[in-house]
């Protein structure tokens, strides 16, 4: 069943569902930053391997030394998360906090788990901020590694300078900034549990529609703020947000899948790490006079048992004076609302695809989306100049979920047939809590499943 209601072009929307996904930072990481590898490294960035690395006494050497190599490259791929007070279980940004984890971290770059990164390289157009470590750095790290960690001077490590090619935030004051009001004290509803998602409630006060063009978050504890979902929900909803905060006897409500509405539109998402989500100039996405805004918080509580956190979001609008065409960007789902995964299934599939769109697409991203038992997802179009692979997530970790936008706006050829395909193991060994595999289906609940993607693209003139 496929949820692109008339008129087209209106959004169903229920859960996307971001986690702590990357490593970047907002205001100097790169796609593929330039990390000074040292002079000594040799042309190939990985060291001359017949020199005396493994003397205890590191004075000289000519491999890779941790100054030298290890903290710029550090800090390019992995410092944004992997520091103190932030959501990352280890600190990684000290000689003595890499050298105890150094075996770990090399096994999580070789395979592929840290940076971050799910996509595919083989599937879709070049993606906006790609987390990325080069297989020359991973092989001066495997080199500085096995060569028992030499430290080197402090006097050799080199200025850590942003790359000059690296996107850069900067709007100056927003147009509006959203804030809850209050400290929230993240409790997770099971005593053994570490995770609490929370939504709050948001008046805007906007009294003609407005245009989002960027969203900037700050949180306000990062080391319990794991990722934080913005939604609109439009003026006729105000009751049933009334009932969700009314029957909730803490701060908010509970929402694990969403906002628990009807036709939430999604707004934006953040996970730490990444840069602010930011359109090109004079376009955004449509908040409609006396919308309410739901922002979904997903708290974990690992590194702060006790912290309280008091997230804001900074809106950027479209100067509809000064533009003299906005260009609407609408965030529409396609769904499998009919999802049914049977009990004990390891490789369940389903697939849905859209109807055909009689006119041309210009899509400038797509948002993936599965709960726990989500093993690839699969994001295609069958257009008029043939299939296009839009998003291809072959291993799917609910926990490292993104919001991906293309480094160009892509155009898909009338006439446009999208197409979803989502796996699942549903197998005994894959059961989260614990739990004996049961039958499964569409819901917003922990428990529940979805089968469901994004696409962003620019409502066509006249829809």
């Amino acid at each position: 069943m496929t949820i692109w209601h008339n008129p087209l072009w209106r959004a169903a929307a229920v859960a996307l569902l971001l986690s702590a996904a990357s490593c970047g930072t907002e205001s100097s990481e790169a796609e593929d930053a330039d990390v000074v590898l040292g002079d000594d490294a040799g042309e190939d960035g990985t060291g001359d391997a017949d020199t005396d690395a493994h003397s205890e006494d590191d004075a000289g050497l000519s491999g890779p030394t941790y100054y030298a190599h290890i903290r710029p490259m550090m800090a390019a791929r992995c410092n944004e998360c992997h520091v103190e007070d932030a959501i990352a279980p280890m600190a990684l940004d000290t000689y003595e906090g890499i050298k105890e984890m150094g075996r770990l971290a090399l096994g999580a770059m070789e395979t592929g788990v840290m940076p971050p990164w799910p996509p595919s390289e083989e599937c879709g157009p070049p993606l906006k901020n790609r987390r990325h470590i080069s297989e020359e750095e991973i092989a001066l790290f495997r080199e500085w590694v096995e060569a028992g960690y030499p430290e080197g001077e402090s006097g050799d490590a080199p200025e850590l300078e942003g790359d000059e090619n690296a996107p850069v935030f900067e709007r100056g004051s927003p147009d509006l900034t959203l804030d809850w009001g209050f400290e929230y004290t993240p409790e997770p509803p099971l005593a053994e549990a570490v995770d609490d998602y929370r939504c709050f409630v948001i008046d805007p006060e906007l009294h003609e529609d407005q245009f989002l063009n960027a969203v900037r978050t700050r949180p306000g504890n990062t080391r319990v703020v794991h990722h934080a979902l913005v939604y609109s929900v439009s003026e006729d909803q105000a009751a049933r947000l009334a009932q969700l905060e009314a029957e909730d006897e803490r701060p908010g409500y509970t929402c694990f899948g969403g906002p628990r509405t009807s036709d939430p539109w999604l707004l934006s998402g953040w996970v730490p790490g990444t840069m602010p989500l930011e359109f090109e100039e004079g376009h955004g996405v449509r908040i409609e006079a006396g919308s309410k805004i739901v922002v979904q918080m997903h708290y974990n509580t690992v590194n702060d048992t006790e912290g309280s956190d008091r997230s804001l979001f900074d809106l950027y609008f479209v100067d509809q004076d000064e533009t003299s065409r906005v260009t609407e960007l609408v965030i529409i789902p396609l769904a499998e609302l009919g999802l049914q995964i049977e009990a004990g299934d390891p490789d369940a599939v389903a697939v849905e695809e859209g109807p055909e769109i009689p006119i041309s697409l210009t899509l400038h991203g797509v948002a993936p989306h599965m709960h726990l038992l989500g093993k690839s997802i699969n994001v295609t179009a069958q257009t008029g100049t043939g299939e296009v692979c839009l998003m291809d997530i072959p291993a799917w970790d609910f926990n490292w979920q993104g919001f991906y936008l293309y480094e160009e706006p892509q155009v898909l050829r009338y006439p446009v047939t999208p197409r979803l395909e989502c796996r699942y193991d549903n197998s005994p060994a894959n059961q989260p809590d614990g739990r004996p595999p049961q039958e499964v289906r569409w819901g917003e609940g922990t428990y529940d499943e979805m089968c469901l993607t994004y696409f962003i693209v620019e409502r066509p003139p006249g829809f």
